[in-house]
């Protein structure tokens, strides 16, 4: 955590987004509108920081507005409801942008679909405690630690298993090359996987046994939420608002990396009669672009070196050049260690090779048993994570992907450490033990 301008600021999530969705992103979290149509508070989110794409957002956002969002839709399941069916009304809007004809209206689905992503994370521990309580008021501590760990599981199926499934089925290399790299390419980038690759994920997924145990997992799971639902009575909606959050914090993301996807082509188009290439175009904030005052290209390219989006009292503007490095410094964790903690989202003890990975690039340095460390785990990472030794994240609660992968694979998994990625460097000796939820460093 540090101070700017007054407020306090968190890190939370590592994702490399050009300026373009960084700015959408930002400025939606700043719509009053927006949040009070999502949640019926009065509520903006007014601060945040991306410094080379690990975002800073206020404390009071996962504090004092997260725990009144919980209340308020714990209060009554119409409250629940509600949020659900404008979040899926937003998200239908949203993907439908292909039918917009101007850059307007894509960027207004997408600053309305923003609450979304700046909501279904924050939640965790306040649905979680929740929870617990009134579960324990019925049964005992013991039998209630015992729901719980099989309640965190998504019984909904996200994209990445329905992509697994469908091409394990169809064994179709052309239409899954046109159908699913957008879940290969993210953060605004554009390609489409070789019939190389996608014939090798299909080899892949073919020999993975995992998948039968989601299967089994969501079974048992299933049991557990009629028992939670049967012990809860009136309260076992709370059941349901747990559930949604632990599917939406993966899908949210998934919705906007495929719908940028899927804009490609005429965001292409527009960037053209803007006389900008499709990268210069992302470079652009979105008020940049929709304003016409577009940066000279010494400033666009200044940016794809480094940028900071800063949103300070609710004002944003796209800083790069010298100035970033006065926010590099002011963001920087001085403290050193050789013991990292955080939360256990499944339990054991390894001893492996550390593997930072930010992205794709990296997935090739991760050997078997090795332990991945990661700013937090998406999707893609999945084939890699089976090789894994364990897994240790800087985000995450007991609904991320790092935290519900690690259950179903059975691998030990420390989660919410902040600074993991920071401390720990390729080729470190470590000891994870996800029993006390600390990493300590045998060897630098």
């Amino acid at each position: 955590m540090f101070k700017y301008k007054g407020v306090n600021l968190i890190k939370t999530v590592y994702r490399p987004y050009a300026p373009l969705m960084s700015s959408l992103f930002i400025q939606g979290f700043g719509d009053s509108f927006n949040w009070h149509r999502f949640t019926g508070l009065n509520y903006k989110l007014a601060d945040c920081l991306c410094i080379d794409g690990v975002y800073y957002y206020p404390d009071y956002h996962f504090t004092t507005f997260a725990g009144q969002v919980v209340k308020k839709i714990f209060s009554s399941s119409k409250s629940f409801l509600h949020l659900k069916r404008v979040t899926l009304a937003a998200e239908k809007k949203v993907l439908a942008v292909n039918k917009a004809d101007n850059l307007r209206d894509f960027f207004r689905s997408y600053l309305e679909y923003m609450p979304a992503l700046a909501l279904y994370h924050i939640c965790d521990d306040f649905i979680e405690e929740g929870l617990r309580v009134e579960l324990r008021k019925k049964i005992s501590s013991d039998e209630t630690e015992q729901l719980m760990s099989l309640l965190n599981l998504p019984l909904k199926p996200n994209f990445d298993y329905l992509m697994k499934r469908w091409f394990l089925k169809t064994k179709d290399v052309d239409l899954f090359i046109q159908k699913y790299s957008w879940n290969f390419f993210r953060f605004g980038q554009h390609n489409f996987l070789s019939r190389q690759e996608a014939q090798a994920l299909l080899v892949d997924w073919q020999k993975d046994k995992s998948l039968s145990g989601v299967d089994k997992n969501r079974l048992v799971t299933r049991r557990a939420i009629r028992k939670a639902k049967k012990i809860l009575g009136e309260k076992a909606y709370y059941i349901d608002i747990m559930q949604f959050f632990i599917y939406y914090r993966t899908h949210r993301t998934d919705i906007m990396n495929k719908v940028f996807f899927s804009y490609y082509n005429k965001l292409s188009f527009f960037a053209g009669q803007l006389g900008l290439s499709y990268e210069e175009l992302i470079l652009c904030s979105y008020e940049e672009l929709t304003s016409g005052k577009i940066p000279r290209k010494n400033i666009l390219q200044s940016r794809k070196t480094a940028f900071v989006t800063c949103f300070s009292h609710s004002a944003l503007s796209i800083i790069s050049g010298a100035r970033v490095a006065y926010f590099r410094k002011l963001c920087l964790d001085k403290k050193t260690t050789d013991l990292i903690s955080g939360r256990a989202a499944f339990p054991g003890k390894v001893s492996g090779l550390v593997r930072v990975i930010k992205d794709r690039a990296d997935f090739g340095k991760l050997n078997k048993g090795d332990i991945l460390v990661s700013s937090m785990t998406t999707p893609s990472m999945a084939p890699i994570m089976k090789k894994a030794g364990a897994f240790v994240t800087d985000e995450g609660g007991i609904t991320c992907h790092a935290a519900i992968l690690a259950r179903e694979m059975k691998k030990p998994c420390i989660i919410g450490t902040k600074n993991a990625t920071r401390v720990l460097k390729d080729g470190d000796l470590v000891e994870v033990d996800a029993d006390k939820g600390v990493v300590r460093i045998i060897k630098s």
